[in-house]
């Protein structure tokens, strides 16, 4: 699953601005100098910039304040995102409605969509599972990434995958999927 044509371009159109606003305040990369406008942009470079903005989400409330004449709707998806969720995660399956990713750390459950592509069609030929970096962080009413994911290069046995299923499993009987955050 994915996000609306419009809801993905909504989340580009206050993603990025807010990344320019914390490259620009801290000094984190002067080679990008909008990207909102820019092209072919260096993930880990990005990554850099949302790493910053990740260890201190109070950043937040300072972009909010200088742009005070936001829409409310962008100021609360904005605001949302504080209580992002970051972490190692294995993507365990891929269900119509989003994939599935179990945090290593403490097995939590998340179905998370993709913004524009799906997590299958990100990661098409990947064995599954795949153990991943990931920071997810709501959108509406979903969960989504903030598209700046790292994949191991781990093959999982089948005793890890086995376990996985069950905690998914166990999830899913139990109403313990987080569908939104």
């Amino acid at each position: 699953m994915t996000l609306s044509q419009e809801d993905g371009r909504l989340y580009y159109k206050i993603w990025f601005p807010l990344l320019d606003f914390v490259n620009k305040r801290y000094r984190i990369n002067s080679r990008m100098k909008n990207m909102v406008t820019a092209k072919g942009m260096d993930p880990a470079e990005v990554k850099e910039v949302a790493n910053k903005l990740w260890s201190d989400v109070t950043i937040i409330d300072d972009y909010l304040k200088e742009n005070e004449d936001f829409p409310e709707e962008h100021k609360e998806i904005i605001r949302s995102w504080k209580r992002r969720v970051q972490g190692e995660f294995l993507a365990e399956r891929h269900l119509k409605k989003g994939t599935i990713f179990i945090s290593l750390e403490n097995e939590e459950v998340y179905q998370v969509s993709g913004i524009i592509s799906s997590w299958e069609e990100m990661f098409f030929g990947e064995p599954m599972p795949l153990m991943l970096e990931a920071t997810f962080m709501p959108f509406k009413d979903v969960i989504i990434s903030d598209g700046l994911v790292i994949p191991y290069n781990i093959l999982v046995g089948g005793g890890i995958k086995r376990m996985m299923k069950d905690v998914y499993m166990d999830a899913k009987k139990n109403g313990r999927i987080h569908r939104t955050l």
